[in-house]
């Protein structure tokens, strides 16, 4: 949605976002824009980010698998311990690289063969029978008892237990991920605004390194929305940090380039520096004293 006030025209973030797409004559109305907005901008545009490279396949996982405490029930054998004792129906076994874990409570006690053969093979070890647990960790092998830990459970009761860690697990791993993009993506920006002085110099335009930042916060739309596409393709895209970083500061060249266009009357620009007020960053000549001058 936009709307003028006096001759300006104001549009509001999710029109910024648009805009800044394909509108490069809108990137002169963008560097009025205050700290907070410019601020609010980049926080949905790293939110949208987010939603669709993180949490839509988040989302598709949990929908296509029944959620990860499915998978864990699906994984876990049925068990039971009580009175000392572990009781499970069937054999499991687990191999992965160097760990290995058995359990067989069928035979009253494991085999010291059984033990010895896999505590050679494993960096880690756990094995277990209806009586003992034989643990191997760091090269520490440590036999317990089960009756000695004092425990009566079954799956579903552990199941019940674990499952709202998972779940608060999952939300704060959430949490960490989304604020770290927020800061990489804020970090990032510095990095236009530090070739955009490049940029701005050679195209002769007089803006301070904090409109620059401002207006590389708007150029990382497209090259974040390509990122999230290209998030979903079987293989990377080489290189593609400096390939996004030609794209801001393609469309920074194209916007300091749209300051001086035929919607400003063809009118040269003065650009705001350290010695303008920020009421003169957008006059154009004819509105100065020197210029009416004979």
């Amino acid at each position: 949605m936009e709307k003028k006030e006096g001759n300006t025209v104001i549009m509001n973030v999710f029109s910024e976002l648009i805009h800044s797409v394909y509108d490069l004559k809108s990137y002169r109305l963008f560097l009025k824009d205050k700290k907070r907005k410019t601020f609010l901008f980049g926080f949905l545009l790293v939110l949208i980010y987010f939603l669709v490279t993180i949490m839509l396949p988040f989302v598709q996982f949990q929908i296509s698998t029944g959620g990860i405490m499915n998978i864990a029930k699906k994984l876990v054998p049925d068990f039971k311990i009580a009175d000392g004792r572990l009781d499970m129906e069937e054999q499991f076994e687990f191999e992965e690289g160097d760990t290995y874990i058995f359990v067989d409570t069928r035979n009253e006690e494991m085999t010291q063969e059984k033990i010895v053969e896999n505590l050679r093979k494993y960096s880690s070890v756990m094995i277990l029978d209806s009586r003992n647990v034989v643990i191997k960790n760091k090269g520490q092998v440590q036999t317990l008892d089960i009756a000695d830990l004092d425990i009566e459970i079954t799956k579903s009761e552990l199941i019940d237990i674990i499952s709202p860690f998972v779940t608060i697990t999952i939300v704060v791993v959430m949490i960490v991920i989304f604020l770290f993009m927020e800061a990489y993506f804020f970090f990032g920006v510095l990095f236009v605004g530090l070739f955009g002085m490049i940029v701005a110099s050679c195209m002769k335009a007089k803006l301070t390194f904090g409109e620059l930042y401002k207006l590389g916060i708007y150029t990382r739309t497209t090259s974040l929305l390509l990122k999230a596409v290209f998030s979903f393709l079987p293989i990377g895209i080489p290189l593609y940090p400096i390939i996004s970083l030609g794209i801001s500061l393609g469309y920074l060249a194209g916007a300091i380039r749209n300051m001086d266009s035929s919607d400003l009357g063809n009118n040269p620009v003065v650009f705001y520096s350290e010695g303008m007020g920020p009421d003169d960053r957008w006059n154009r000549p004819e509105d100065t004293d020197q210029w009416n001058r004979p």
